[in-house]
């Protein structure tokens, strides 16, 4: 099978450290050029990365008739653009998340998706931990019960003014950062769309981000989830599910490494003695670009949709709307 080659729209951090090492590994994907606005900072990450081209234009990149594939991880507001840029061009795109930070943006890729038929993925790499895929055929088999309710954590610590995700202008803060991932895994666990929302955040005086959002999502089915992001704490990342009879322990859910993953389920019989399930190492950012590729080859659905991405975004625009209104805004 012919592997797909990727170039990598600009020098960022998380293509360095998570994406290039997983394309390297993938025997589906093949890492082919990177591009920078500076030619000369992109010959030294194509060197430092094992990356056989280098662009010192994004433009340049979009025309390489050799490309299959776009890599997206620029900041938050040039997401849409570029990724639009891209498909015009005749590539698929995996973008990281948010992908979008409009609905009405979400749509028109959705249309333009449609129109080329070409794939369009949100970078969502949890979506893939075999972990959380365990985790959701476990609540849906319905041997623990039914999912009623669950908390989600995420983080982190960062002032830094020259950081984009202390930038209002360009899609900063914790909500958009961090929040989405307990979110999207709520949603995904609960298997729906929540009804309505509320949310309290606070704003830093200096950046004008939020930088603390504790939030409550109701489900139809009766189910709620609460959510903490936050830029200004320790660093930590956990999941709490709960049914009447079992509480579901997560540890790291977003992350696949670099320790072993595990679940503790507990219950109400010895609510103290949990039972702990274990997963192996795996690179959940491999098994997502191998997931891509597989969608683009074969047809198999794409966890990272543009489906799941529109619901996501209505979300995440209706919990803004409830920080101002201070009351539950339907999504």
């Amino acid at each position: 099978m012919r592997k797909l080659r990727w170039g990598i729209l600009g020098a960022a951090g998380i293509a360095r450290t998570q994406l290039i090492p997983a394309l390297h590994q993938s025997e589906l994907c093949e890492i082919a050029a990177v591009a920078s606005r500076d030619l000369a900072k992109a010959s030294v990450y194509a060197r430092d990365n094992a990356i056989p081209q280098a662009y010192g234009s994004y433009e340049e990149l979009l025309a390489d008739p050799a490309i299959d594939v776009i890599y997206n991880p620029l900041p938050n507001h040039l997401h849409v653009e570029w990724t639009r840029k891209a498909v015009e061009a005749g590539k698929h795109v995996l973008c990281e998340k948010p992908l979008a930070l409009r609905v009405s943006e979400v749509e028109e890729l959705i249309h333009l998706r449609d129109r080329t038929g070409l794939h369009i993925g949100e970078a969502y790499a949890m979506f893939h931990q075999p972990r959380l895929q365990a985790l959701k055929v476990l609540l849906d088999s319905g041997d623990v019960g039914r999912l009623e309710s669950a908390h989600g954590v995420f983080t982190t610590r960062n002032h830094d003014p020259l950081n984009i995700r202390n930038r209002y202008t360009e899609g900063g803060g914790s909500l958009w950062d961090i929040g989405v991932y307990p979110i999207t895994v709520g949603r995904w666990m609960f298997g729906e769309e929540p009804a309505s929302v509320t949310c309290v955040m606070e704003l830093d005086p200096e950046f004008k981000v939020d930088h603390h959002t504790t939030g409550i999502l109701r489900f139809p089915s009766g189910g709620q989830m609460s959510f903490t992001c936050g830029m200004r704490f320790p660093p930590h990342t956990s999941m709490t599910f709960c049914t009447p009879s079992h509480r579901i322990e997560i540890d790291r859910p977003f992350m696949s490494g670099p320790n072993p993953q595990e679940y503790v389920v507990y219950d109400s019989v010895q609510p103290s003695l949990g039972q702990s399930r274990t997963f192996g190492l795996v690179n959940q950012y491999q098994l997502e670009c191998d997931g891509f590729c597989r969608s683009i080859m074969q047809g198999v659905p794409f966890m990272g949709s543009l489906e799941q991405t529109l619901a996501g975004t209505k979300v995440l625009v209706a919990l803004f709307k409830a920080a101002q209104s201070g009351r539950f805004e339907s999504v």
